[in-house]
């Protein structure tokens, strides 16, 4: 070692070294990088996976130690300024690049460091490298001038390959959503076709649909079963579901996933896919009649018009009036037949007024009863029809059956009394 120090001394003399002639080099060297994973090196489409990895200085050299009492700012193989940044490499992960530093790293020391990263959710599964690119500086120099020790630094880059594993996951696409009878109040079923276009054949695999939180559509069973569920094989599920009387929309949101089990027999799921449920307005009625006007103890016919301002047929369709004291009726409904949207049928009823009611408006409700398309028998909401009452006067007033009965009375009385004060009665 001494002779190698003399002739290293001597060349550096002859070649007229940077360090002063006074200073006497010793040996150096580079650290050395290594980087590992810490846990499971697998990664799931759809995700962001946190990647915890260990980065450590694995170079020693016990003669590059110039100072025993502090061996890292005293060893030319401890990197200083330490800037670590991963990159995609071959794989297709999306990095959120936030730049590690970390001050130095002595030798043999490992320290834990986490990466973001982004798996696209079509990613193809296998095997890829992620580039964990180290910039650093170190001394790649060292002299002795006297008692103080020269060091020459220099910055060096390198890159380290991070193996990681994309697993294999189904992956699902829906089409073709369709409904029949999701209608207010009523029970039906939602239909769609879901394609895995994911690289992982499911095994026990179900269709589930979820709908939020005080949605007004309730699943019956929320799973559809599949079995195994191929790469890009597309399958017809439907699911059974009930209709709140209380909706107003017409889309209701949901979400389709997958569960199924995975290559080591664990239960998992696809990423969810957001769909929206349309939402039919079914049968509804609006009604359409001209106002009768009706005197006390008269009646009037009044032709009433249904019309099918819904979405959907309504089938046997028959009307109902409830007619409430003074307003009387001989018939209390009235046949429509079959109603498609759009389209009306009509029914005549006698309405007739107690000759006690008030001159003012009464109304008579009216619904109709129907067959929906899944055979289920509903009614409609309640419409009125609003009959006006009219003034008798005179000339109805002196013609009605009581003042008739008054006015012979007066008549009888008047004669009698005529007729005794002429002495004409026996």
């Amino acid at each position: 070692m001494r002779i190698l120090l003399s002739v290293l001394i001597l060349c550096l003399a002859i070649s007229g070294c940077i360090f002063h002639a006074s200073a006497v080099p010793y040996p150096y060297g580079e650290p050395e990088f290594a980087a590992t994973i810490v846990g499971d090196n697998e990664c799931t489409p759809g995700n962001v996976t946190p990647l915890l990895i260990k980065i450590a200085n694995i170079a020693t050299n016990p003669e590059l130690v110039l100072d025993a009492s502090n061996p890292v700012e005293s060893s030319p193989i401890v990197p200083y300024a330490v800037l670590l940044t991963l990159e995609p490499g071959d794989s297709p992960a999306d990095i959120i690049h936030t730049v590690q530093t970390l001050p130095a790293i002595p030798p043999a020391t490992g320290i834990p460091l986490t990466f973001p990263i982004i798996i696209p959710a079509d990613a193809k599964a296998g095997s890829y490298s992620l580039d964990l690119k180290i910039q650093y500086q170190y001394a790649d120099s060292i002299a002795k001038d006297g008692l103080t020790n020269v060091f020459h630094y220099t910055t060096k880059d390198v890159t380290l390959k991070i193996p990681i594993t994309i697993k294999e996951k189904v992956r699902i696409r829906v089409d073709n959503i369709t409904t029949s009878n999701i209608a207010p109040g009523q029970e039906g079923t939602i239909r769609a076709e879901i394609t895995n276009i994911g690289y992982y054949s499911g095994s026990n695999a179900s269709a589930e649909l979820t709908t939020g939180k005080n949605s007004p559509i309730t699943i019956y069973q929320g799973g559809y079963h599949l079995g195994i569920f191929n790469t890009q094989e597309t399958r017809a599920v439907e699911w059974r579901v009930s209709v709140s009387d209380l909706l107003d929309a017409s889309v209701i949101p949901a979400t389709v996933q997958i569960s199924y089990e995975d290559k080591n027999q664990n239960l998992t799921s696809s990423q969810p896919v957001s769909i929206g449920i349309p939402v039919s307005t079914g049968p509804k009625f609006n009604i359409t009649y001209d106002r009768p006007q009706i005197t006390p103890g008269g009646s009037a016919v009044v032709r009433v018009t249904y019309i099918n301002i819904g979405d959907a047929p309504a089938i046997g369709a028959t009307a109902k009036i409830v007619p409430v004291d003074p307003v009387s009726s001989k018939q209390t409904g009235g046949l429509l037949g079959n109603i498609s949207p759009g389209e009306s049928a009509a029914t005549s009823y006698e309405f007739s007024l107690s000759q006690k009611a008030l001159v003012k408006p009464y109304g008579v409700l009216t619904d109709v009863k129907y067959r929906g398309d899944d055979g289920s028998v509903y009614l409609s909401d309640p419409l009125k029809i609003e009959l006006n009452t009219t003034d008798p006067g005179i000339m109805a007033i002196l013609l009605s059956p009581v003042s008739l009965v008054i006015l012979v009375g007066a008549i009888l009385v008047f004669g009698y009394l005529f007729l005794r004060r002429e002495g004409r009665l026996i």
